[in-house]
């Protein structure tokens, strides 16, 4: 009998930054998919809101939120998380920040130190940490970033989150690689625009709004769960063979 395609049930899967926005909307599919989902936040609080919200709306047999700051003590809250729960399956890493919109001859050392420690040091050491404990216990393994098409293309005003990302999509590339031979799978969600609270702003000008749609071939923007559906597959069996690889979920954007 065939496997269903794309199954994640009872799958065991941490989703870091699962607490709003795209992050959100993953740790909601695979709930909904019976998968086993921890998600985490800065804020302790919200985190296991957001927990409880998912689990009540998919009537999933198990969701936790737990606090992780990305950067600060990365490696001990999630080796100490492994102590207590185990290696989960799948490892995604959601967490990101954008927080200027700047020419690069404007950008501040604390600007880019604060984006690059987030997005692509803080996504290198969760998988180091994980990468490690499923070496050392021979267990293989998942892990997905959500990167951004800015790890694609150029982005206008955003040089440090550009180089932040294009360095996350050269790790996914070096991690796929180097840990292939240890049955341990390496991918990317590359968004393109998505309606979610980052791009409110933009959402609530009639003008930008429409300037974001036209700029893209399939003529409209994103829901945060288009992005959480190509994360089911890359978390699932049905995408065993695919690692090294960033897809591009962007309505044809970067086409051109």
């Amino acid at each position: 009998m065939n496997k269903p395609f794309a199954s994640v049930a009872d799958q065991s899967i941490l989703v870091i930054g699962g607490a709003r926005g795209i992050g959100r909307a993953i740790s909601e599919r695979l709930a909904e998919q019976k998968a086993n989902v921890t998600l985490t936040a800065r804020d302790p609080a919200r985190a296991q809101a957001a927990a409880n919200d998912i689990q009540a709306a998919t009537d999933s047999q198990k969701v936790a939120g737990i606090e992780l700051d990305v950067t600060a003590n990365t490696a001990d809250r999630l080796n100490d998380w492994f102590d207590d729960h185990g290696l989960p399956q799948t490892m995604i890493y959601n967490a990101g920040v954008s927080p200027i919109y700047e020419r690069p001859e404007n950008v501040t050392d604390q600007d880019w130190q604060l984006i690059i420690n987030t997005n692509l040091t803080g996504a290198f050491v969760a998988a180091r940490t994980y990468g490690q404990r499923l070496i050392d216990n021979k267990q293989s393994g998942s892990i997905v970033f959500v990167n951004s098409i800015a790890g694609l293309v150029g982005a206008d005003r955003l040089s440090a989150y550009a180089a932040s990302k294009h360095g996350l999509t050269g790790l996914v590339k070096n991690l796929g690689m180097e840990w292939a031979g240890r049955n341990i799978r390496v991918n990317a969600i590359a968004p393109g625009w998505v309606r979610t609270d980052l791009t409110a702003g933009l959402q609530q000008n009639a003008v930008l709004e429409q300037r974001l749609i036209d700029s893209v071939p399939l003529g409209y923007l994103a829901e945060p769960a288009d992005i959480a559906d190509v994360a089911v597959f890359l978390c699932s069996d049905s995408a065993r063979y695919v690692t090294g690889a960033t897809w591009a979920v962007d309505g044809g954007l970067t086409c051109g």
